[in-house]
């Protein structure tokens, strides 16, 4: 019975635990299929969540990519960032961030990495990336840290700024086009201008709307128009910077000289040429002046030279004179005659000397058109006498050697003078670059058409890094001892007569200079003029001159000619001797002490056409090295000017030459 009771308490037990188990289970499940419910949401809300970010990924106007910060090997980008680049997304997940960025981008890419990581803040840096075709483009990067994939990784966002930068220069070029002091054009390929700066309308003197109607040829002055049609024709490659010089016309007809620094670029979607022009008529100014001071500079070195000669010169003559007086007296006539020529050769050789010189102070801009044919040799023995104290001093005796070596037929067409400056200064450098003396050589020859002049020298060479530049104007390695014009102003006179000139150091020591020039043709060689032989027809001849030696001289000379010559010693008594008799050709000395020889020539035209008789030529004969103005020269009815010293025969031929041109 007892153990009946027991087991119905057991049972009972047993079902009460039942029951409580059930309503547990009840609650479990009802749980469950809560959390269920709460997970099915979840998934859903999830599921929602990640089609929107991939529609933001997928979609985004902007690239993105995600990369692994130990490695920078992608992970995962956006199609926008493949169709910016032009990479697959198959070919970015193959490569490392550093492959698409500009050289040099990808060490500080993995340092901002390393600074996000660091202090946990968004960092916005300027990135140059490089597309698949090689492009480059401008980008600004915006990165931030995430897990993906269960590795530490940075997201970027990257906005291509390339546009807004052309904007941002485009502001900078417009501000700098407008403020900048120089004039700046922009004009397409035929010169038609597209766009001026104020300061070109300003300076011009034309209005902008003015300027857009016309065009770079309309704004050149007439002697650059040549320049112009050459850069027209040169191609300019893009991104190449050219200079050029050309003399702009303002419009009330002022010319200046600019200097061009010009470039392609693109105009409104069309292909022009940007140039900034910069007046260049002070540095001109400034060139000429120093060039002129080398050249003064030049002759004073020289002044010794010329000393030297002069003083020989005047020995020949005094000595000649004294040995054809003796002869004379002892009766040896020959003898006599002998001494006579080299007094005049000492004269025209004096006489050279002088004309060299002037020609060398005040040589011009003509070009080979207005140049002589010239035996080169003629003018290196010249060249050598006249810089004899630069290189033979007598307190240094032997310390400079000298070497000429002559070739044959070493003619070439220019300006003598101008020559003959390339041709000291060569010397002098090459004298200055041996400090501790040496031997300079100098030696001429012909060679494929060519007449070569090569100065070369033992010195200390020039180095390397100058030698391109020995030609720069103003470019001196000798400080202010030097104005750096002396080379420069060679290279420009070699060019003006069709020249070149090199420079090179030889292996040795020292350095060469060669110089060539084309060779003149056999036909332009310089011959001497034909004599025109003497008539028998008397010719009244009228000199005019206050110097009674020069008056005597003539009258001695052409006593035993055709020429009946009539001397006078002041211009009064020419006036007068030509209102009295008739003489077919009138020679007149153009300073004396009561007029002079334009005031003469003026008073004798005025006296033929008042009497309405034929003008007869007259010459004007002056020891004045200035250039005469034409206009007072025609004024003053004056048919030729003949310059002191000139030859008895000379005049002679001179006065025949005229003469029988008058009568045929």
């Amino acid at each position: 019975m007892l153990h009946n009771r027991s087991n119905d308490k057991r049972i009972h037990e047993l079902e009460e635990l039942l029951e409580v188990s059930e309503r547990k289970a009840d609650i479990l499940t009802n749980l469950l299929k809560e959390a269920s419910a709460e997970y099915d949401q979840t998934l859903k809300k999830i599921k929602i969540s990640e089609e929107n970010f991939r529609a933001v990924f997928e979609n985004a106007p902007e690239a993105i990519y995600i990369v692994e910060t130990n490695t920078r090997k992608f992970l995962e980008c956006n199609p926008f960032m493949s169709t910016w680049l032009g990479y697959t997304r198959n070919e970015l997940l193959s490569m490392r961030v550093e492959q698409i960025l500009e050289s040099g981008d990808g060490e500080s890419i993995q340092k901002n990495i390393e600074k996000t990581i660091s202090d946990g803040h968004i960092h916005i840096q300027a990135r140059r990336f490089k597309k698949k075709d090689g492009a480059i483009v401008e980008a600004e990067v915006t990165g931030t840290l995430l897990n993906y994939q269960g590795k530490q990784c940075s997201a970027a966002l990257v906005r291509d700024i390339t546009q807004r930068k052309k904007i941002e220069e485009l502001g900078r070029y417009k501000e700098l086009f407008e403020n900048v002091s120089d004039l700046v054009f922009i004009n397409d390929a035929q010169g038609k201008l597209l766009e001026v700066n104020d300061v070109a309308c300003k300076f011009l003197g034309y209005t902008r709307k003015q300027l857009l109607k016309m065009s770079l040829k309309d704004l050149t002055a007439a002697g650059h128009l040549s320049q112009l049609a050459k850069m027209k024709n040169k191609r300019i490659s893009e991104g190449e910077t050219i200079q050029f010089e050309l003399n702009l016309q303002t419009r009330n007809g002022l010319t200046n000289p600019f200097e061009f620094q010009g470039r392609l670029i693109i105009h409104k979607k069309e292909a022009a040429f940007l140039s900034v022009a910069r007046n260049i008529s002070f540095r001109k100014g400034l060139q000429k002046t120093l060039i002129r001071t080398e050249r003064f500079s030049a002759v004073g070195e020289m002044a010794n030279g010329v000393a030297h000669n002069f003083n020989n010169l005047l020995q020949m003559i005094m000595a000649g004179a004294e040995v054809a007086r003796a002869k004379l007296l002892s009766g040896k006539i020959r003898d006599c005659e002998e001494a006579i020529k080299i007094i005049v050769n000492a004269s025209q050789r004096g006489t050279d000397v002088v004309k060299r010189i002037k020609d060398f102070i005040h040589a011009g801009k003509t070009g080979i058109g207005a140049g002589t044919v010239f035996d080169l040799n003629a003018l290196v023995t010249e060249s050598v006498e006249l810089t004899r104290p630069l290189w033979k001093h007598p307190s240094i005796p032997r310390k400079y050697r000298l070497k000429v070596k002559k070739g044959d037929n070493c003619f070439v067409k220019g300006i003598s003078s101008e020559i003959y400056e390339v041709l000291v200064n060569l010397i002098k450098n090459g004298l200055e670059a041996m400090h501790q003396g040496g031997t300079l050589t100098i030696s001429t020859y012909t060679l494929n058409e060519a007449v070569h002049l090569v100065i070369s020298d033992t010195g200390c060479g020039i180095p390397e890094e100058h030698v391109q530049r020995i030609f720069e104007p103003f470019f001196t390695t000798k400080g202010s001892q030097s104005s750096g014009l002396g080379l420069s102003s060679c290279y420009g006179i070699v060019k003006k007569f069709q020249g070149d000139i090199h420079v090179k150091n030889l292996s040795g020591q020292g350095a060469e200079f060669s110089v060539i020039f084309p060779i003149a043709k056999p036909e332009e060689v310089k011959m001497e003029n034909k004599k025109i032989l003497q008539t028998n027809i008397p010719i009244r001849f009228l000199m005019i001159d206050d110097e009674i030696n020069i008056l005597r001289s003539m009258e001695m000379y052409f006593e035993d000619s055709e020429i009946d010559i009539t001397t006078v010693s002041s211009a009064k008594k020419g006036i007068r001797s030509v209102r009295e008799n008739n003489f077919d050709v009138i020679l007149c000395d153009f300073g004396m002490n009561d007029m002079n020889g334009l005031e003469v020539g003026r008073e004798i035209q005025k006296f033929y056409m008042e009497n309405q008789l034929k003008k007869i030529p007259f010459l004007l004969y002056t020891g004045l090295d200035k250039q005469l103005d034409t206009g007072k020269l025609e004024e003053s009815g004056i048919d030729r000017v003949i310059n002191k010293p000139t030859s008895c025969e000379d005049i002679l031929n001179i006065i025949r030459e005229i003469v029988s041109g008058q009568r045929n």
